[in-house]
């Protein structure tokens, strides 16, 4: 269910939403942003904090936002096209990823997103530690 965006479909028999994805509110300038992927974070010099990955289905792209550990946002970065461009991202900031979590447990969505991410760190040279 979709309470805060029109949605219009044109040449559409039936359009539903399923898979308990919900659109959280955000801070985001577009409200239609749903948080699909919350990843641990730690700098090079030991600093802690998460990436939160969100996706906009009306503009089918990506958005990251880096929080320290105090939950203070420290870069917003949207307009990603992809997975790659997301990866390219957190690369040029040399974070390492810590744990991944899902947004919420229960969407597939979200499990997808999670399957995606993974592939695309794959592609850019992560490697799960041992």
């Amino acid at each position: 269910m979709n309470e805060r965006l029109m949605l219009f479909a044109s040449e559409v028999v039936l359009t539903e939403f399923r898979g308990d994805t919900f659109i959280e509110e955000s801070a985001m300038r577009d409200p239609d942003y749903a948080l699909l992927l919350i990843c641990d974070t730690e700098s090079a010099i030991g600093e802690t904090g998460i990436i939160e990955m969100w996706h906009s289905i009306a503009r089918d792209d990506y958005a990251i936002v880096v929080k320290g550990h105090g939950g203070r946002e420290m870069l917003r970065d949207a307009f990603n096209r992809d997975m790659k461009d997301v990866v390219a991202t957190v690369s040029d900031l040399g974070l390492v990823l810590t744990q991944l979590h899902l947004a919420q447990a229960s969407s597939p969505y979200c499990a997808l997103a999670r399957d995606l991410f993974l592939e695309a760190l794959e592609h850019a040279g992560y490697r799960q530690a041992s």
